[in-house]
């Protein structure tokens, strides 16, 4: 009995010594919280007016520290610019060009690790979290900051030694970023529901120049789910989805870029008024590697080692019974175009892969819709480029393509873009091979008016170089078997009635049945001066048209 006693009364002295060590603790850390809670929210607000030179103000309506569990939390933040500092600091030119403001529903930190704070000056803490955040960011082209430059750890080394985040999550965040030229023109960015990670973040003296790190961080990791912009001449919505940032890796990955026409062909016809094409474009699965990001946001640069675009659709379509568009086209060649894009721009290698190109076209003669299309077609882009350094050395944009015309037509084709001057220069050459002629009705009959009954294509050669106002050159076409009917459309109805006697007179008449004939192989040399109203590719098409109907029909056909 008296060793159960002994027992009882030591357990009983034991809880009661242990509760009173408890309530010491509880004690102690209501008080170092109650104590440092006043001075983080001190600090907290001095420490941002003095990092900024006053530029800046930290708001919020609750904080929560507990020392038992390391957290601190921020609810309704908001950082602030004081106008009226970020006034006098541009008239003085000590105004930074990047501006940025934000807010959040809370900012919570996670293991954070207080006594090392007060007593070595080092935040440290496992992660921080920032729910619904949203950030405004400005780059001011026209502020001139004359103050000598500072890097972060230069910022805070007077009043912490070290910021250490295991990881930074800015979770469902709202960006709208303004680029400000020097001629005062703006370029707005808006992303909304961005997901942000960052890790392993940190400053100290020596992260800056750890080559492992980016911006102090092992890793910045960017997610967007969508991201839309309505063309300034609202006929499409263009949509970038799932994006994937890696700045470790250098990359980018988007799951589809498309172009899509807000109007049916129909309602697109009475919106552009005038001849113009119609595009609906799908690019899937695009990976972008050795990207420069910080050229692109401090810059305004796209730079980037390869693209490569893994399949797409690209249906194009035209109606020629609008007017045609006033003006010309003079200036508007691929490499012209490119000279003139605002946003320098430097990549590589382009490279896309099985993608199916559809054109339509409806003729005002026949009112039916000719069809051309390339399927599976793979290209190569290399030098794509507008910055005139890059240009200095590497003058030439080349594209090499290869596709199916039709049905089995094997193409493949080389163009070479001048870029060094802004008068269009070019050069084409290509092949087709093994192909049957009557694969091209579908474009043929609605758009010229005639049918290939029969026709063996051994090999369509062509080469030729070229500018804005015309082209010339080679056209070696091979073929055997070729006879045609010459058509006329049925009034009131969708089909096609042969012109007999002008198709009997043009096949046994006009028209050559083969090359080679009699053992010698004809080549046609033609030469085509651009309608300005038409497009690069007219004039391609129209010069290796004219090869062809040489080749035929003979040099001097009335045809």
């Amino acid at each position: 009995m008296e060793r159960k006693s002994f027992i009882r009364r030591f357990w009983k002295k034991a809880l009661i010594i242990l509760a009173s060590f408890i309530l010491l603790i509880m004690a102690t850390a209501w008080y170092l919280a109650h104590r440092w809670d006043k001075q983080i929210r001190i600090q907290l607000k001095s420490y941002v007016l003095d990092m900024s030179d006053s530029l800046y103000n930290l708001r919020y309506d609750q904080m929560h520290l507990n020392l038992i569990t390391g957290s601190l939390a921020l609810e309704k933040v908001s950082l602030v610019k004081d106008s009226a500092v970020y006034a006098r600091l541009q008239q003085e030119h000590r105004a930074p060009r990047f501006i940025y403001t934000f807010s959040a529903d809370e900012i919570s930190l996670k293991y954070f690790k207080v006594w090392r704070y007060f007593h070595k000056k080092q935040l440290s803490a496992t992660s921080l979290v920032l729910r619904n955040p949203s950030f405004v960011l400005e780059l001011n082209t026209q502020n001139i900051d004359t103050t000598k430059p500072r890097n972060a750890y230069q910022n805070i080394s007077k009043k912490i030694s070290s910021i250490h985040l295991g990881n930074l999550v800015l979770d469902n965040t709202n960006l709208k970023y303004t680029y400000i030229k020097k001629d005062s023109s703006l370029i707005y960015t808006q992303l909304n529901e961005l997901s942000v990670q960052v890790k392993d973040f940190l400053i100290d003296s020596v992260a800056l120049q750890d080559p492992t790190r980016f911006l102090y961080a092992r890793n910045y990791i960017l997610d967007l789910k969508n991201y839309q912009y309505r063309t300034p001449d609202s006929l499409y919505w263009m949509h970038v989805r799932d994006v994937h940032y890696s700045a470790e890796d250098r990359s980018i990955k988007i799951g589809q870029f498309q172009v899509a026409p807000r109007y049916n062909r129909e309602q697109f016809d009475i919106k552009s008024v005038y001849q113009r094409d119609r595009f609906d474009v799908h690019l899937n699965n695009i990976d972008i590697t050795n990207l420069e990001p910080r050229l692109l946001l401090e810059d305004q640069i796209f730079q980037a080692g390869k693209v490569v675009i893994n399949s797409g659709n690209l249906d194009i379509y035209h109606n020629r019974n609008l007017p045609p568009s006033p003006g010309n086209k003079l200036g508007k060649f691929p490499n012209q175009i490119l000279l003139k894009v605002a946003l320098p721009i430097n990549i590589d290698t382009i490279v896309g892969k099985r993608t199916d190109i559809l054109y339509t076209e409806i003729n005002p003669k026949s009112q039916e819709a000719g069809k051309l299309s390339f399927k599976q077609v793979h290209g190569i882009f290399r030098n794509v480029t507008n910055i005139d350094t890059v240009i200095a050395r590497k003058p030439m944009l080349t594209i090499d393509l290869d596709a199916v015309l039709m049905k089995s037509g094997k193409l493949k084709a080389h163009f070479g873009f001048g870029l060094k001057n802004n008068n269009g220069a070019f050069s084409v050459t290509g092949q087709v091979k093994d192909m049957d002629g009557k694969e091209l009705n579908p474009v043929l009959k609605p758009l010229g008016m005639v049918e290939v009954k029969s026709c063996k294509i051994n090999d369509l050669s062509f080469s030729m170089t070229g500018n804005e106002q015309g082209a010339k050159g080679e056209v070696k076409f091979l073929y055997s078997d070729l006879k045609v009917s010459i058509l006329k459309k049925e009034e009131g109805s969708h089909e096609f009635k042969k012109k007999g006697l002008i198709s009997f007179i043009a096949n046994m008449l006009v028209i050559k049945d083969e090359n080679p004939g009699k053992g010698q192989v004809r080549i046609a040399h033609p030469k085509y001066t651009r309608d300005p109203n038409k497009s690069f590719f007219n004039l391609v098409w129209k010069t290796l048209f004219t090869g062809i109907k040489e080749t035929v029909l003979g040099e001097h056909s009335p045809i």
